[in-house]
């Protein structure tokens, strides 16, 4: 039988697998990630959903709402802060902030004392990030691919397996459909409309060095005074990742 989902679930499932799953790519998205001398680093992401892709995501769940008598989904805030905060408190991270500012955006900043020992004492992160120290440099390597794009989903609270398994997302499932045909399964799914706003949209990271970058690889990019590195995926490339997403840089300290 096809198990019924209620409108809060179905929403806020949705959401937090396209933050989560796509790396955020279907939202506009941005990662800044500061790295001391120290080990200690600071994280702040911001999310926001296009409003095409908001107003699709509540479509799913408005009869469903309507049948159950369940309280209206049509200001509820997409991504739950409180979640979110509970689940980077239990990985070591200091909170800073995690909070909704409108019902389809999300923002947060967390503190990490040692990002290394973040990263070597935790199995699923260290699939697709790691960190190395050596007599006066550091290193920071993500390398994400259909292997390892399931582990960092699991880092993220409140995903249904069963909505990822009707969503089908080819970087989660053995699903080896090209970006274009992928594209073309979101628009029967989703519309054109939020489709489109998809095709605008990209996940970028910016990591912040302690002192200049010595040599950088991947789809890595350097500013002009080498002291920051910066990422920027596609949102239908995260989708899909025909291609793993490579990104390494080491600097001097």
């Amino acid at each position: 039988m096809r198990r019924k989902f209620s409108s809060v679930t179905i929403v806020q499932t949705l959401a937090v697998s396209f933050a989560a799953l796509f790396m955020a790519s279907s939202c506009g998205a941005s990662a800044a990630l500061a790295v001391r001398a120290d080990r200690s680093a600071t994280l702040s992401v911001s999310l926001e959903v296009p409003a095409a892709v908001e107003a699709k995501l509540r479509q799913f769940v408005a009869s469903g709402a309507a049948a159950s008598g369940a309280a209206s989904v049509a200001t509820r805030p997409l991504f739950d802060p409180d979640a979110v905060a509970a689940s980077m408190r239990a990985r070591g991270f200091a909170v800073e902030e995690s909070t909704a500012p409108t019902p389809r955006s999300w923002r947060g900043t967390f503190r990490l004392a040692d990002l290394g020992g973040l990263v070597s004492s935790d199995p699923e992160l260290s699939k697709a990030v790691g960190y190395e120290r050596g007599a006066g440099w550091a290193s920071l390597s993500v390398s994400l691919s259909r292997g390892n794009a399931g582990a960092l989903a699991r880092l993220f609270p409140g995903i249904d397996a069963d909505l990822l398994e009707a969503l089908q997302p080819p970087a989660l499932f053995d699903n080896p459909v090209s970006a274009a045909e992928y594209r073309s399964m979101l628009s029967g799914l989703l519309g054109m409309s939020a489709v489109a706003a998809i095709d605008g949209m990209a996940f970028t990271l910016a990591v912040s060095l302690p002192g200049p970058a010595l040599e950088r690889g991947g789809s890595a990019r350097l500013d002009a005074a080498r002291r920051t590195a910066s990422l920027t995926v596609p949102a239908l490339e995260a989708m899909v990742l025909e291609r793993p997403v490579e990104f390494f840089v080491k600097w001097s300290q």
